[in-house]
């Protein structure tokens, strides 16, 4: 959450209610926040000194406007660079292409890619490991019966992973 709100800050300057509505669309795909979740993360990275706000009163009401650090936009860079977290591959891998744009450098770009398409490669490798451990294991028709649908969850996890890889690879080709 906190470095989505920091690659959105990198955009533009923004509200909590601008933010929110960042969320609501062009991030609902990717990532879901609430008010509270993103006020929680304002917190922090208010704490951290990553964003720093101004003050307005517009209409009789008070607006905080929100803006990123340079100790903020360091810490996104360093974050699109470092490698991804396997039990959040889909979301991290999806988030930093969705900021990808914001990488000047065709290297720099590259580079993220490449360590996304190692990420998914990697996964893909645990995935076809455990489909082929299962797949020796002798089961009764009753275990079949039971575990069977949770088989196909695998096949869908590997299919996908198969498809973000190409997808990724296709990314980088266009380079």
């Amino acid at each position: 959450m906190d470095i989505v709100i920091l690659g959105l800050l990198m955009v533009q300057d923004l509200t909590v209610y601008q933010l929110n509505q960042a969320f609501k669309s062009g991030m609902a795909l990717i990532y879901s926040a609430s008010y509270g979740s993103i006020l929680s993360a304002i917190k922090k990275l208010l704490a951290l000194n990553e964003i720093t706000f101004i003050e307005l009163v517009e209409n009789g009401r008070n607006k905080k406007i929100y803006h990123i650090t340079e100790a903020g936009r360091a810490h996104f860079y360093q974050w699109m660079h470092a490698d991804i977290d396997g039990n959040k591959l889909e979301t991290m891998a999806l988030c930093k292409v969705f900021f990808l744009g914001l990488i000047e450098s065709d290297d720099d770009k590259k580079n993220i890619l490449e360590n996304i398409i190692s990420s998914i490669i990697r996964m893909e490798e645990s995935l076809n490991q455990l489909s082929q451990y299962l797949s020796h294991l002798q089961l009764t028709n009753e275990e079949k019966k039971l575990h069977g649908y949770q088989f196909k969850t695998l096949d869908y996890g590997i299919r996908s992973h198969g498809l973000a890889r190409e997808w990724a690879q296709q990314l980088l080709d266009e380079l």
